[in-house]
């Protein structure tokens, strides 16, 4: 069978901007991730390799919590958690990803939630915080997928099986909004490489 072969790794396209401290950084990091996850979601080689990825697995058709564990445990299993360089967020396309095999929870969010909602999964973005004095100090991202009408965790960083959510004080919800002309949200390119962004010490 003949498949559809990403391009090799190379220079990436990046896109520099600065993001304010505080929950204003936070919202604006979160409208590239929804960017990032909607422009994976559409790209044919994220939603050739969610596929193969069901096939390798011997996924039945129509077992969709099948396919969603079986996305979850390849993006464990398959992408090195690394660190972003020091002092500097950022955050790679799916595609990207794809090549890299690593990234940090904003990576690993992009790649999950890309895959899944390339075949027809959709999540919304969970924020999590360690200090509930400070409730818009978010230090963690990750998935929920909707099945069957309730939301499933989804955190490919910790090696547990999906279902289970870090225990944690400071916790938001994010959907992913539908129905939108990116292009007039979000300045970035149809299928960005990469976009990485310049951020305070403390975030």
């Amino acid at each position: 069978m003949r498949r559809y072969i990403a391009p090799p790794l190379s220079l990436p396209r990046v896109h520099l901007g600065y993001i304010p401290k505080g929950y204003l950084g936070t919202q604006k990091t979160l409208k590239h991730i929804k960017a990032l996850i909607r422009a994976g979601a559409k790209d044919f080689y994220v939603r050739q390799k969610a596929i193969d990825i069901l096939l390798a697995n011997n996924i039945q058709p129509k077992n969709y919590l099948g396919e969603i564990k079986a996305l979850f445990k390849w993006v464990q299993r398959n992408i090195r958690y690394t660190k972003d360089p020091f002092r500097v967020e950022m955050l790679h396309s799916a595609v990207r990803m794809l090549q890299l095999r690593a990234g940090d929870c904003d990576d690993m969010t992009i790649l999950l939630g890309a895959m899944l909602e390339s075949i027809g999964h959709p999540v919304r973005l969970v924020l999590t915080g360690p200090d509930p004095k400070r409730p818009r100090l978010f230090t963690h991202i990750y998935l929920d997928v909707n099945y069957k009408g309730r939301w499933i965790s989804l955190d490919a960083t910790m090696p547990y099986t999906m279902g289970w959510a870090p225990q944690t004080f400071v916790k938001k919800v994010f959907p992913i909004e539908r129905n939108q002309i990116r292009q007039q949200l979000y300045p970035l390119p149809i299928y960005p490489d990469n976009f990485q962004t310049t951020i305070p010490e403390v975030w």
